[in-house]
């Protein structure tokens, strides 16, 4: 039977399915259920800072309600506030004893200090690596791109130098040079890219007159996306990749290792199909491995990969107008 194991930044996989940061890793029975199931590894749901920020700002607002109706008031209650980022380092703490599998703690900070503090805490608690989240929707317009990208950048360099853990960063596909941004990561520290952070986005309901914010699974059909920019960045960077969004079925995960990534994310297959899916994911993995004569992951991982393919500009525009051609 085919060795399915692989290395994603220098950390041993059993299975290049790893489990996308999710609401799965609340609880420590789908943590169990998805390393008996056979998943590589498991990224912890993100340490959102802005949550906490919140958080603190409600428990504040709660505690002073009434604070100055009566000049007793103010003792009613000892200085209580917010724990910040503990419960869910205690959390993860928790989580580390009980499986062996590794872990991979996801950080979205808002301020360069807090990034650092998050990631060496995680650290602490036992996580494997570290992924941060760049998730960010820029809306000033006096921001300018080379202002946004050396700001990720300074927060890459200060987190990669204050870990002794690998560090991916998860990207979004939105760079006006992205390939470009990709490598200057690298040089900036990174250890990994996880390609690509799935924007939510809202929708308007124009009969109530109203937002609505709900979250969408991916499908397979938007796994073209990471596939095509895996395959281009495998070949000219150096560091592992790892794909993420419409990855549902063990040939999804083959076709982006044939790119060339060293694992993948994935999160709403699971949603649909249970967390056991990951067994009949990597199950297809191995079937279509036996049936190609591979042994090992590394014997065809970007074999399809840009630089490897007979057509190289199949991934770029060329391609798409050669098919507008021929278009009847």
């Amino acid at each position: 039977m085919a060795d399915i194991a692989t290395t994603y930044m220098g950390i041993r996989l059993s299975s290049p399915v790893i489990v996308g940061a999710s609401t799965f890793s609340r609880r420590i029975d789908n943590i169990k259920k998805a390393e008996d199931a056979g998943a590589g590894a498991l990224v912890i749901y993100s340490l959102f800072q802005e949550q906490i920020q919140l958080e603190a700002r409600e428990l504040e607002t709660a505690l002073n309600i009434g604070t100055e109706s009566f000049a007793e008031a103010l003792s009613y209650f000892p200085h209580l506030e917010h724990a910040g980022p503990r419960e869910h380092v205690m959390w993860t703490e928790k989580t580390r004893k009980e499986v062996r599998f590794p872990l991979i703690g996801s950080i979205n900070a808002t301020s360069k200090g807090d990034w650092v503090d998050y990631a060496r805490q995680l650290e602490s608690a036992g996580c494997d690596a570290i992924e941060l989240n760049l998730y960010a929707v820029q809306t000033d317009p006096r921001a300018t791109c080379a202002d946004i990208e050396e700001q990720s950048l300074e927060v890459i360099t200060s987190v990669a130098g204050s870990v002794q853990v690998p560090v991916a960063v998860k990207l979004s596909p939105f760079y006006t040079a992205l390939a470009n941004f990709a490598g200057r990561a690298v040089k900036a520290g990174a250890d990994g890219l996880v390609l690509f952070n799935r924007f939510y986005q809202p929708q308007i309901d124009p009969d109530r007159e109203s937002l609505v914010t709900k979250i969408d699974l991916s499908t397979p059909e938007e796994t073209r996306l990471p596939l095509r920019w895996v395959a281009i960045l495998s070949s000219e960077i150096e560091a592992d990749l790892a794909s993420n969004t419409g990855i549902h079925t063990g040939k999804d995960v083959v076709r982006h290792l044939l790119a060339g990534a060293r694992a993948v994310q994935s999160v709403s297959a699971l949603y649909k199909n249970g967390l056991n899916h990951i067994t009949t994911m990597n199950r297809e993995v191995s079937e279509w491995m036996d049936a190609k004569g591979y042994n090992s992951i590394d014997d065809f991982r970007g074999k399809l990969n840009q630089k490897n393919v007979s057509d190289p500009y199949a991934f770029e525009r060329a391609q798409y107008i050669k098919l507008l051609l021929g278009h009847d």
